[in-house]
């Protein structure tokens, strides 16, 4: 059946609806449908009992109510929490109504006035009914639910159970007081079932567990007669175990989530006619369970669940169909896995009941939450108009595709319209200099002002709009190793362009630094892996909408190092070959080489150190005539920086410096690469990444392992420090001193540890973006595959306890070989690997070498040029 948004094929149809008074609550164990007097007829009345303690008795007699349906209306002096009928009276078999209230159990004889007649004909007061009192249990402890059976096997009569809000169940064989038990491991109450083939409780815990106690354990247990914890402490203290036998759970089954309602029923054919089903509904799964606890079968719904009831639909077999209310106003009925009906109500049945009233089968009794009850069926309206004939025409095709191409049109035109940009925004201005700040200028205000090396952007903001913008946030984000003391500021009032006769910008001085070489240093060794840094304004315009704006500038090259003497150290190199005649690096440069006259003549050299790195440095040498460049150092990821400053000095310089108005007739400036790609060296490290990572999960283990060690020896030397008879202590203080020692060892190893995976994983950003950088130009990749590839092959280096940048890369670039980089169907066909952290790294080394290896063979990353046209 189709049950969408739009609603359901079929509706529940009203036979008989009222109001149970009005602004009362009611809950799903406040309805009971049954021949509550004991009728001759066997004619059912319908049972309500309502949180303001209200009991009523219905009888409908034809479709629609009358007045004279409400057979009874009670006031209670408490809460009605739950009804019951059965065999509760003594000295008879006759059902009795049993009401729960929250600090007592009364149990009633429902009884007519007058004959008994059905009708009322007979007898005007047939239709009047009394309800004696038969007895009443008084409670110690706030009552949450009960249930009721022939518990032990007893035969003719029905015993109860009640739960307590704190976990007790007492057990009442009618009118006596039996024995009471706590439940192990309690933190709130559950549903409550009773199964009579095995004389078993099924109950649901806080751990999203089903257990199962047995009758005879539950009876036998007398040590379970107090709270557990009292025995837990005085099993702890060490004065001896309590006395009798703990409650067993006969067996558990974790269901994963909460439970709505738990039912005894024959729901499987294939179960045998000894046995029974347990059907436990959970907020979107319907489990069926057999009663030895095994799962026969699982369905997982698709809504929220609110009720649960089971009902005999074969009187042969005893086979019971499950009727299942829903939160979107609905009810599904399932036999087994099969949805047979699915019907749409007025609103979210809260209790349902199947029985037979008015002398009609299968009517549905629902009560919702506010009080609406109503019988039910099911079924479908006659049509109210006839079905009109059409007249039967000739498709034309070509208006149908005019029609959808125009529709199309629509479409486009309103999802690109969509809603405009608001013209008033927050302009952001930065004003980078070139130069570092002086030692003793009177700008250091702040903890920065103890480094040498800073640097104060002035970021401007303004507003274009008349209002004031308040509370905006400003969030600066710096590349590693440099720092930023407040990285989100908070800006009061931001005045508008119609607060004041003049529109002054407010500035905002940013003194970002570079921290000092000492051990104290955060960024040690740290090479600087970017000099862009990012600015966003977050606010909220006058009109109510959140906006953000964003602005980016480079930090001074003269921030991350200096200019030296030309060193010669060729260990690692790379050579870039343009088509223009190479500028002067003096002049290329002159941010770094400016006051430093030795440096001035050095013509087609130039080194660079980098700060707080133990001298690492950087040289490049220029070729006079060819347009070649080469840069070199001792370590291979300082290439990476001074490459970027270079190719984008270089760019600029040809497009809108001196160079580009030395050939206006030659080709566009261009930058290409035509050496090996230095797998190796890449290769060396993602080695040391990977490294750093076994070691710290190593050290992380070991610390572990020493942690527990030592809580096991503290907790042995406070139980020989409270026992009153002290014993020797047997070297225990001895071995807790240096298992101490010992664990302050390993935690400075996990933070070298932890250290050292910084320093890693920093090299690895700076090879991941050099590499990225050279495949660039060795293949001449177009700005779309480079940025896609800059997705997979990521330079953001990020570990975590569960993934790292080694799986995540790999599994980047098994996407590639399986997607647009595929050679033949059978390997798009394949299966990806799970995500998880490998034994070694060789599989990723060969999957970067295939990507590159595809790339040089004229491979292409964007999927929309594999598709046939």
């Amino acid at each position: 059946f189709f049950f969408g948004p739009m609603g359901s094929l079929f509706k529940l149809r009203d036979f008989w609806a009222t109001k149970c008074g009005d602004e009362e609550e009611f809950d799903k164990r406040s309805l009971v449908v049954c021949n509550i007097d004991n009728d001759p007829n066997q004619a059912d009345k319908i049972v309500v009992g309502s949180f303001s303690g209200i009991l009523r008795i219905y009888q409908p007699r034809s479709k629609g109510f009358k007045p004279d349906d409400l057979l009874l209306e009670l006031q209670l002096d408490a809460p009605v929490l739950q009804l019951g009928a059965g065999r509760f009276l003594p000295q008879s078999q006759q059902t009795a109504l049993a009401v729960l209230h929250p600090r007592k159990l009364v149990v009633y004889n429902v009884a007519r006035q007058g004959g008994q007649g059905a009708d009322g004909a007979s007898d005007p007061l047939a239709r009047q009914f009394t309800v004696k009192r038969e007895y009443e249990h008084n409670m110690e402890r706030t009552a949450y639910n009960f249930c009721y059976g022939q518990f032990g096997g007893v035969h003719g009569k029905d015993y109860i159970c009640v739960q307590s809000m704190d976990g007790q169940l007492q057990f009442f064989e009618q009118d006596k007081l039996v024995f009471a038990r706590f439940l192990h491991n309690f933190v709130v109450p559950g549903h409550l079932c009773y199964c009579q083939k095995t004389d078993s409780f099924i109950t649901n815990t806080s751990t999203l567990d089903i257990e199962c106690y047995k009758y005879q354990v539950l009876h036998s247990s007398s040590g379970s007669e107090e709270k557990e914890d009292k025995s837990q402490q005085q099993s702890d203290a060490g004065s001896g175990s309590v006395g009798g036998k703990k409650i067993q759970v006969d067996w558990s089954v974790n269901v994963g989530e909460d439970v709505v309602d738990i039912r005894v029923a024959k729901y499987s054919t294939s179960t045998a006619s000894y046995s029974q089903d347990i059907i436990v509904l959970g907020e979107r799964t319907l489990f069926c369970m057999k009663q030895e606890g095994v799962i026969r079968q699982q369905k997982r719904l698709d809504y929220f669940c609110a009720c649960l009831t089971p009902y005999t639909w074969n009187q042969e077999s005893k086979i019971q169909n499950i009727m299942i209310g829903t939160h979107n106003n609905s009810i599904q009925i399932y036999n087994e896995q099969s949805l047979i009906w699915a019907a749409k109500t007025q609103s979210i049945p809260l209790a349902m009941e199947v029985s037979t009233l008015c002398k009609v089968e299968g009517m549905i009794v629902m009560l919702t939450a506010d009080g609406q009850l109503s019988v039910n069926y099911l079924g479908t309206d006659p049509a109210s108009t006839p079905v009109q004939n059409l007249e039967s025409k000739e498709l034309d095709y070509e208006d149908m595709d005019e029609e959808h191409r125009r529709l199309q049109a629509l479409i486009r035109q309103a999802v690109n319209a969509g809603k405009a940009e608001p013209k008033d925004r927050v302009q952001l201005k930065a004003q980078v200099p070139n130069v570092l700040n002086s030692p003793s200028d009177g700008t250091f205000d702040s903890p920065a002002s103890q480094h040498q090396r800073s640097v104060t952007v002035n970021l401007f903001l303004s507003y274009t709009g008349e209002e004031d913008i308040e509370n905006a946030v400003l969030t600066v984000s710096v590349p590693s190793p440099f720092q930023l003391d407040e990285q989100s500021i908070l800006i009061l009032s931001l005045h508008g362009s119609g607060s004041r006769g003049t529109h002054t910008p407010l500035v905002v001085h940013l003194t970002i630094y570079l921290p000092d070489s000492s051990p104290a240093g955060n960024s040690v060794g740290l090479l600087p892996t970017s000099l862009s840094t990012t600015c966003i304004v977050a606010y909220t315009n006058p009109s109510g909408e959140p906006l953000t704006t964003k602005t980016t500038f480079l930090l001074p090259l003269a921030l991350a190092g200096c200019a030296i003497p030309p060193v010669k150290n060729p260990q690692f190199k790379i050579t870039l070959d343009t088509n223009r005649v190479p500028p002067q690096m003096q002049q290329l440069f002159d941010d770094i080489v400016a006051g430093k006259g030795e440096l001035a003549n050095a013509g087609n050299v130039l080194s660079f150190q980098y700060y707080n790195t133990n001298s690492c440095d950087v040289t490049i040498l220029v070729s006079k005539n060819a347009g070649r460049y080469r840069i070199q150092s001792g370590i291979f990821e300082a290439l990476w920086l001074f490459t970027c400053e270079l190719t984008r000095r270089l760019k600029i310089f040809y497009s809108d410096g001196e160079g580009a108005a030395m050939e206006d007739n030659q080709e566009p400036f261009c930058i290409s690469y035509s050496e090996n790609l230095p797998f190796q060296e890449y290769f060396n490290s993602i080695d040391a990444h990977f490294k750093a990572r076994q070691n710290l999960t190593q050290g992380q283990q070991v610390l572990s392992e020493r942690a527990h060690q030592f809580r096991s020896i503290q907790k042995r030397l406070l139980v020989r420090f409270k026992d009153r008879n002290p014993s020797p202590l047997s070297n225990l203080d001895l071995l807790f001193e240096d298992t101490y020692r010992h664990l302050i060892v390993v935690s400075e190893k996990v933070e070298g540890n932890q250290r050292q995976l910084q320093a890693t994983a920093n090299s690895l950003t700076c090879a991941t973006n050099l590499m990225l950088f050279l495949i660039r130009y060795r293949f001449q990749l177009k700005k779309e595959d480079f940025k896609v590839l800059q997705h997979y092959l990521s330079p953001v280096v990020v570990d975590s306890q569960t993934q790292g940048w080694e799986e995540c890369t790999d599994a980047a670039m098994t996407h590639l070989l399986r997607t647009c980089l595929a050679k033949n169907a059978r390997e798009s066909g394949s299966l990806p690997q799970p995500l998880q952290v490998p034994n070694d790294i060789n599989k990723l080394k060969k999957h970067i070498a295939l990507v590159c290896d595809r790339l040089a063979k004229g491979g292409t990353l964007q999927m929309e040029s594999k598709k046939p046209k």
